[in-house]
């Protein structure tokens, strides 16, 4: 009867309640001791055991990162014994993650070859031909708050979710300030750039359903429990951490994580376009900069515009960051961190050449103001820099 230990029914003491003499017949018709299935569905990895009394006393949540379905040693057929469900499930939603992974990972080689494939020098050149002066631009205080409220908000959301591509293109003139030609030009000269963005905004934003699922169940879990506790006669000292980690236990498994690593590479590849723009930015700013004919609102708004993607890009790297930390990627985490670094890299070098391509001269107290806030940047960096030599 039972081929993976040659144990027949004649062997089988019907009197014991040793899982090694009690039986379960399968869907497919193949039956086997409890021990020899527990031992296929490694049974040992699903849950917890009491050391004292051996019995099962809750699920664990170190299972490997991918379980195999298992299957009948005979017939190979799926296992479908109720004893097993917490396993067999986990095994259909790691199958659900990593076709969803491999998804991902197809369409960002495609988006990788368009961001390789991009003709930098002729966006380059098309956006300097059109960098030109306009003597007509002007904008209020009013709208300049307005401006820096709404990029705040913004960099400011907690939202895991990178910054949507609409911010360079369809809403570039709410966020940027720029004058309508000029943003008008900017979005067409810098298309390819912002579509291959746009294509991996929208593969990143596809949810993988085991973490939509998770996520659903985890707040409704959450919900009831610290309701549970605050109206307990004897509430718990620390009522949200509590009914977290109940919530954690009642919904018995981990968040997916197989898609991380390619949500992470999305991160990058928007880092790079950004980083590109914000190269080009920086170009458009300084030619206005060396004309005779300045207009000074006109150039501060491009200055405000590469301060604001050198911002998002530190935002998104620090997503990129808290991602690989949460799956203990490692190498992710390093080359995460030195996109962070690179963003504020950026931005302190822009601060200063910003400063210095004015028309009036910097004062004693503005220099010493600059030299002070450089400072505080490159110790920031410093730390940044130690920190990941230390975590490697």
């Amino acid at each position: 009867m039972d081929s993976r230990f040659r144990t027949t029914v004649e062997d089988l003491d019907t009197t014991s309640d040793n899982l090694d003499n009690i039986t379960i017949t399968l869907g497919c018709g193949h039956t086997f001791t409890v021990e020899t299935l527990d031992s296929i569905c490694e049974l040992e990895g699903a849950y917890q055991r009491d050391i004292v009394t051996n019995q099962w006393i809750g699920p664990s949540f170190s299972q490997p990162s991918f379980v195999k379905t298992p299957g009948c040693p005979t017939c190979h057929h799926p296992i479908d014994a109720r004893r097993y469900g917490r396993v067999t499930k986990r095994s259909n939603l790691d199958l659900l993650e990593r076709n969803i992974a491999t998804r991902l990972a197809t369409q960002l080689r495609s988006a990788h070859r368009a961001w390789l494939g991009v003709d930098h020098s002729s966006i380059e050149q098309a956006i300097i031909a059109q960098s030109l002066h306009r003597p007509e631009f002007t904008t209020k205080p009013r709208f300049l708050t307005a401006r820096e409220t709404l990029r705040n908000k913004l960099l400011s959301n907690d939202a895991q979710s990178i910054v949507p591509s609409d911010v360079f293109c369809k809403s570039l003139l709410r966020y940027s300030g720029l004058p309508k030609v000029d943003a008008n030009q900017w979005k067409n000269s810098t298309k390819p750039l912002l579509e291959i963005y746009e294509q991996v905004s929208k593969i990143l934003d596809t949810r993988n359903a085991h973490n939509s699922a998770y996520q659903a169940s985890l707040s409704i879990l959450f919900e009831s429990e610290l309701k549970s506790a605050t109206e307990s006669s004897d509430p718990p000292e620390y009522p949200e951490a509590y009914a977290l980690k109940m919530a954690r236990l009642k919904v018995g498994t981990t968040p997916a994580c197989a898609d991380a690593r390619f949500v992470v590479e999305g991160i990058w590849i928007t880092l790079d376009i950004r980083f590109a723009l914000g190269a080009l930015a920086e170009r458009v700013y300084s030619r206005l900069s060396s004309q005779p004919k300045r207009n000074q609102a006109q150039i501060d708004a491009w200055g405000h515009f590469t301060t604001f993607i050198y911002d998002t890009c530190s935002r998104d790297a620090g997503i990129a960051f808290n991602i690989a930390s949460s799956t203990q990627a490692h190498r992710q985490k390093l080359l995460t961190s030195l996109g962070i670094v690179r963003s504020v890299w950026r931005n302190t070098r822009f601060l200063v050449t910003s400063k210095q391509s004015r028309e009036e001269a910097l004062g004693g107290e503005e220099r010493i103001n600059l030299m002070r806030e450089v400072e505080e940047r490159l110790g920031l960096q410093k730390k940044n820099v130690g920190s990941i030599r230390e975590a490697y």
